[in-house]
């Protein structure tokens, strides 16, 4: 009732002799007083402005007043500005002492007719208060006599919500000093206009509706249109972040079913971004594309490639190994280096390296020498063996994958000891005293004679020959030193070249520039020295400076009929050298610093793809007709790179690229040797392609088998 009272808006043209009111009232069955201040009616006092449509405040005193310290004070200035009393009745309201005096005090301040009765439960005999059932009247000798009294009572006791509303509505009209009439007619007017409204409103959604439907087609062939667009852009940005199967999948989602399907409309752009990631029609002036990327769960730190089983072995960071295929990238397995520790407790990963033999296992071993030489099955996923105290400042697998010949520096002594991968036997080993050979946990490059029979060990400027044959080792006398780095050797038939760099001062490089030679050892044969200077930074993301100082390095050799050549890099500089006589047969300035190179050939012609800095991907021949090959196989990519290695999958290349950003990822690029002889495919043979693909992949992902596809 009070919730009626306060949100009730009276017609304009109902007019009311008081001003807006404020009720008191009680819940445990006493008076309920609606109040409005007395207002002046003096003849001079000006006119009042327009009174508001509402009827004003209720004032329930239970809620009010409970608090006051003098209740009754409390009560009767609440009850003096009260213009009317509203009593709730029930049974118990007679036993109430307040209801009585309450009723006495509006009684006497403002009289018996603004008071009204509300029956709330029980009869009305049993619950309206006596003092309000007689009056006192005089008689016709005006004589005060007390004469029985029908109060105005209004009945809320439960029954139908129509009848509860109209005696709702009859209390307010009390309230507001109106007819009840005038106010069950303005009801009904409003309930008119709210018919009329929604029914207004029900005839111009079916007409917006009729509007729509006529225009559903269009509009829907635009939006399926402008979604399919918007899909094929993902596609494509999918594409070139190496996410080649989420580029199929989304690409497939812009286009029909088939072609007979007629509910999505067949947008070029949606089959163009298809066709671009199921690497059909390629961009001939791009020539490497991106094919997969393989997320690691940490930064990256080293990657090798399985070739035998076709696998990418990465490890990060965190210790763990993620193993993905190459011909997918589909994960595969993920190995933890610390679980395979007896004690790992201030396990390092930055200590740990990986490297692949020929035989598909997969080899992890420490700087630290306290640590263990770890031998892996990356195809089932388990350790085959492991040697305690395994740790090494170098490893290096000989070429038929048999044996891998490990070396460490102690307190002037060089241990080398050669093991077989297929259990992890000792073969050979030797401990010789070497000069300068104090102990350190650095790692430092390395590499077999042909034999097996001798490694080669590069430290600082010197190169350490340990021979198994006569079980000694040494400092190797050669006519003509390294600079003071060593950062790459390789062995080739009988001669051994060793590439190194000169640092100086505690930052390493001195200026932009810094002098690098090339040396070759013979047997029996004077060596020779190949000598310039090299940039070994870069500018990568952000426009920040970062030195390379993996360079220079030697790549690999290019056999001919007449000439073997060894390929190296220093800085963005490649060089051809003749083995024989060091004389450069071929020398070219890339973009930025070489950070990866390979030695292949194709139909018997060599070539070497390469990969800089500045995230370019190109192919070199060392021949005079490169130049014109360089600019058809050059590709830029929107990456930095840190490192890159190749690796040559059924016919095709791939660039397996570590970023500088994000560190997490290697992007995997395609060079497609049949780009230039386009595929035209239908629609449902792209289709069909596509879900091939697709589904291959989630197929190795389930299952991981080594050799899916």
């Amino acid at each position: 009732m009070q919730r009626a009272i306060e949100e009730y808006r009276l017609p304009q043209h109902v007019a009311q002799a008081n001003t807006p009111a404020e009720t008191t009232s009680r819940t445990d069955g006493t008076p309920t007083e609606t109040a409005a201040p007395n207002n002046d009616t003096h003849s001079e006092q000006p006119r009042r402005p327009r009174r508001p449509t509402k009827l004003g405040k209720c004032f329930r005193d239970e809620d009010e007043l409970a608090a006051s310290h003098s209740l009754p004070d409390s009560i009767r200035e609440a009850l003096a500005a009260s213009q009317t009393l509203i009593v709730i009745c029930s049974p118990e309201t007679q036993e109430s002492p307040w209801v009585r005096r309450e009723i006495e005090m509006f009684e006497q301040l403002h009289g018996r007719e603004r008071i009204i009765c509300v029956l709330a439960a029980g009869s009305s005999e049993e619950s309206i208060p006596p003092i309000l059932k007689t009056r006192m009247t005089p008689d016709a000798s005006g004589v005060l006599r007390e004469m029985p009294a029908e109060p105005l009572a209004a009945d809320l006791r439960p029954e139908t919500k129509a009848k509860r509303k109209a005696e709702l509505l009859r209390i307010i009209a009390a309230v507001a000093g109106c007819s009840y009439d005038d106010l069950r007619q303005r009801e009904r007017v409003r309930k008119r206009k709210r018919i009329a409204l929604i029914v207004a409103g029900i005839l111009a959604v079916l007409g917006i509706i009729c509007a729509l439907a006529l225009q559903a087609s269009t509009a829907n062939q635009e939006a399926l249109i402008a979604e399919s667009k918007t899909l094929a852009a993902a596609s494509s940005a999918q594409f070139e972040q190496g996410n080649r199967i989420q580029a199929i999948q989304t690409a497939l989602e812009a286009l029909p079913a088939s072609e007979a399907d007629h509910s999505r409309p067949l947008v070029p752009e949606a089959q163009a971004a298809l066709e671009r990631a199921l690497l059909v029609n390629l961009d001939s002036t791009s020539p490497w594309s991106p094919f997969y990327n393989i997320q690691a769960k940490g930064d990256i730190l080293q990657f090798v490639c399985l070739s035998k089983l076709s696998l990418i072995c990465v490890l990060d960071d965190t210790g763990a190994i993620a193993i993905a295929s190459a011909r997918s990238g589909a994960p595969y397995l993920t190995l933890d280096l610390p679980s395979f520790l007896d004690d790992a407790t201030g396990f390092d990963a930055e200590d740990w390296s990986i490297e692949a033999t020929g035989e598909g296992t997969l080899l992890a071993w420490s700087r630290k020498h306290s640590d263990p030489l770890l031998c892996f099955e990356p195809g089932i996923g388990c350790l085959s063996w492991s040697i305690d105290d395994g740790g090494a400042n170098s490893l290096a697998v000989a070429e038929d994958g048999a044996t891998c010949t490990m070396a460490r520096l102690e307190e002037g002594s060089l241990i080398c000891k050669q093991i077989d991968l297929t259990n992890g036997e000792t073969l050979r080993s030797l401990r010789e005293d070497v000069p300068g050979a104090n102990a350190i946990e650095e790692r430092f490059p390395s590499c077999l004679s042909p034999d097996n029979a001798a490694l080669y060990l590069g430290l600082d400027d010197r190169v350490i020959q340990a021979s198994f044959k006569d079980e000694t080792a040494s400092v190797a006398a050669f006519s003509s030193r390294c600079l003071s780095g060593i950062t790459s050797l390789k062995y080739h038939e009988n001669a051994l070249v060793a590439a190194s760099v000169q640092i100086e001062g505690e930052s390493g490089i001195t200026g932009f520039l810094a002098p690098w030679q090339v040396n070759a050892y013979f047997v029996g044969k004077d060596p020779w020295a190949a000598s310039g200077t090299c940039d070994m930074n870069v500018i990568g993301p952000n426009n920040q400076w970062k030195a390379l100082l993996g360079t220079p390095q030697i790549y690999g050799f290019i056999e001919d009929e007449n000439i073997t050549s060894v390929v190296c890099a220093a800085g963005r500089t490649f060089i051809v050298l003749d083995l024989a006589t060091g004389e450069t047969l071929y020398q070219k300035e890339l973009s930025s610093v070489i950070v990866g190179l390979s030695v292949d050939y194709s139909n018997d012609i060599p070539f070497l793809p390469i990969a800089t800095a500045d995230g370019v991907l190109d192919v070199q021949t060392p021949s005079a007709a490169q130049d014109l090959l360089g600019l058809t196989n050059r590709t830029s990519t929107n990456y930095y790179f840190k490192e890159a290695i190749f690796h040559r999958q059924d016919g095709i290349m791939l660039a397996i690229v570590h970023p500088i950003d994000p560190q997490d990822q290697l992007i995997v690029y395609l060079l497609d040797p049949r780009k230039d002889d386009p595929a035209h495919l239908s629609l449902d043979e792209l289709i069909e392609r596509g879900r091939e693909e697709v589904k291959r992949y989630e197929a190795f992902e389930l299952n991981g088998a080594p050799h899916p596809l």
